[in-house]
């Protein structure tokens, strides 16, 4: 009798995952082993290249939305979902229209799509008046000018996409879009404002893509960027062998193995 054959199971990712590998795909794989070191002295990889970006494609940018100020709530809207690892989030709502859904609490805040192997944990989810769920992540910083092209905010909307799947997965209804809430007070809220991404069939291909493409990716190379290995927690701790290299042209294959042997 013939034994059944054995189906892989897809590497399991989160949307925290995906922001990380939009950044850096090297940094990524750090952060999945924290817990073990590389021996100290361990050669420099010669086959790793850096690379000048990450080998991840954009999301759908054509409808984003972005807005200065508070984030507009209706009278109706209602809070049924809240984060409960974190403790900073802001108060949008007054007790009466906090209706946290049950099937969340007592540490079973996670959601979770089985069917792409994604899970993780929005900050907030919205119920709207006429009903529709929306997810909030919270950054406790300001709305940038120019959100697409500067400072590299645009991995907040891969997160965002990535928690409108899990609230769809989860609750069994699409949200029309996701928000991500800047939520600098500075200058009594001027710096304040919000971001709506739509999630419409373009995202939802986008992220079944974009998933597939992170488990193929056997090498996850390093993008080391000013911007990228200074906020980077794995470099932070002595993680990282390749944050010293920087893109230098057509050349930075060498330039990078000379600074790797040196150090």
């Amino acid at each position: 009798m013939m034994s059944p054959t054995a189906v892989a199971v897809p590497e399991h990712l989160t949307p925290h995952d995906l922001v990380t590998y939009f950044r850096c795909p090297h940094e990524m794989e750090l952060s999945k082993e924290r817990g073990r070191p590389a021996p100290v002295g361990a050669p420099v990889p010669t086959s790793v290249v850096p690379l000048r970006h990450s080998p991840l494609f954009a999301p759908p940018l054509g409808r984003v939305g972005v807005n200065e100020g508070r984030l507009d709530l209706s009278d109706h809207d209602q809070l049924i979902y809240e984060d409960p690892g974190e403790d900073d989030l802001p108060m949008l709502f007054p007790p009466e229209r906090v209706r946290l859904d049950p099937r969340f609490s007592n540490g079973h805040g996670n959601l979770i799509d089985a069917e792409l192997g994604l899970s993780g944990r929005p900050d907030l989810i919205i119920q709207r008046a006429d009903g529709s769920l929306v997810p909030v992540e919270y950054k406790a910083t300001h709305l940038f000018v120019g959100y697409h092209e500067a400072h590299g905010r645009l991995f907040d909307t891969v997160q965002a996409i990535a928690e409108c799947r899990l609230v769809h997965a989860a609750f069994g209804r699409r949200p029309p879009f996701g928000i991500v809430l800047y939520g600098d007070s500075v200058g009594d809220g001027s710096r304040e404002g919000w971001v709506e991404i739509p999630y419409d069939d373009a995202e939802e291909r986008w992220l079944k893509v974009a998933l597939g493409q992170v488990r193929a990716d056997t090498v996850r190379a390093p993008v080391p960027a000013e911007r990228n290995c200074g906020g980077c927690e794995a470099n932070a701790m002595g993680l990282c062998r390749f944050a010293a290299a920087r893109y230098e042209g057509p050349h930075h294959r060498q330039s990078f193995l000379s600074t790797a042997h040196r150090s």
